[in-house]
């Protein structure tokens, strides 16, 4: 009995710690993209790089999915300025990874916020 309780005080505690992020480790925000690398599945928004896993889709805001290749950033080779109604502004979350920034959900906005 005791070691049944003992083990099931251990994966209780285990869960609660898995389970929960701190406020530091998830972010929400929008903005625009500043760069794109499909081929490494990397995103630039507000000058903050965020990788994005192959299951993350960037959808509109119609629930539309979009390729991450199709995504269009502020800084694009050979352009020396772009038009903001070229660009697409997202609004995201992503969590904190060893590794760093992940995208978790990634929502292009119809329109540039205000």
């Amino acid at each position: 009995m005791i070691k049944l309780l003992a083990a099931f005080s251990v994966a209780s505690w285990l869960l609660l710690v898995a389970g929960s992020v701190s406020a530091q480790d998830k972010l929400q925000g929008y903005g625009p993209v500043d760069h794109v690398n499909a081929g490494t599945r990397v995103i630039s928004v507000n000058q903050r790089e965020y990788s994005v896993p192959v299951r993350v889709r960037p959808t509109r805001e119609s629930g539309a999915v979009v390729p991450l290749a199709e995504l269009r950033g502020v800084l694009r080779p050979g352009d020396d300025l772009v038009a903001s109604n070229d660009i697409d502004f997202v609004q995201f979350e992503a969590v904190k990874k060893p590794q760093g920034w992940q995208m978790v959900k990634i929502t292009i906005l119809e329109r540039k916020p205000e």
